[in-house]
């Protein structure tokens, strides 16, 4: 995927130019570029713009010039199957790291394995901090293992509302809807995807209420490729 090396948005393959900064996307970010070097470019980059607009003439008619609005970046989207997996991955590691080294305590603390010569405070103040500490990881992995279970659940909801959606583009939203009366003048590829993923998110919201802005900016990703592929 490309990457703005300004803003450090990601973009879908394809796209040439940053909607934001207006600068010609990269393949792979420089790690060298400090996070301060690149907000001080942006902000200059911007301040430039601004003062090119205030210079430009204000007769222009409107109605005329085309004027293309900026939209927002593509936003990488985890789906909630995704992350139910990585919360399980992740309960069973603190489950493992936890209960063995809660058993490696009550080896110290019962004198099996000698690593203190002999019962004092020490041993008790090491093996009761390290003891709270694995049980704090057990605690975390059965918090993690929770949440992956209510993921999973939340994820077969996703995949419902999706194939509702996908059903529903698929008999109101077709390549020649979407294009009518969408180009006044002539246009790259760039500015037709983005205007016509705008109408397609425009319509779909119409339909269904309060979806999750990236689930939705996903989908319309996905559905765009096989709309109009090959054009």
């Amino acid at each position: 995927m490309p990457w703005c090396p300004i803003c450090k948005n990601e973009y879908r393959e394809g796209i040439k130019l940053c909607a934001e900064c207006q600068v010609e996307l990269v393949e792979q970010l420089e790690d060298e570029q400090s996070d301060e070097a690149a907000k001080l470019e942006q902000i200059a980059r911007l301040q430039a713009m601004l003062d090119e607009e205030n210079e430009a003439p204000n007769a222009e008619d409107d109605s005329e010039a085309y004027v293309e609005e900026e939209p927002a970046a593509y936003r990488t989207y985890r789906n909630s199957a995704v992350k139910a997996e990585d919360n399980r991955i992740s309960a069973y590691m603190l489950f493992i790291v936890g209960i063995l080294g809660f058993a490696g305590v009550v080896l110290v603390f019962t004198g099996i394995i000698p690593l203190f010569p002999a019962a004092g405070t020490t041993r008790y103040f090491v093996c009761g901090v390290m003891g709270a500490l694995f049980i704090l990881f057990i605690v975390f992995g059965v918090v993690s293992m929770r949440d992956s279970k209510l993921l999973l659940v939340q994820a077969q909801s996703e995949n419902s509302l999706l194939s509702e959606i996908t059903k529903w583009c698929s008999d109101n939203l077709s390549a020649e809807q979407i294009d009518s009366g969408l180009f006044e003048d002539e246009m790259s590829e760039e500015q037709k995807y983005f205007k016509r993923t705008d109408r397609m998110k425009e319509l779909i919201n119409d339909k269904f209420m309060n979806l999750d802005q990236g689930l939705l900016e996903h989908f319309v990703d996905e559905y765009y490729q096989g709309l109009f592929e090959g054009e």
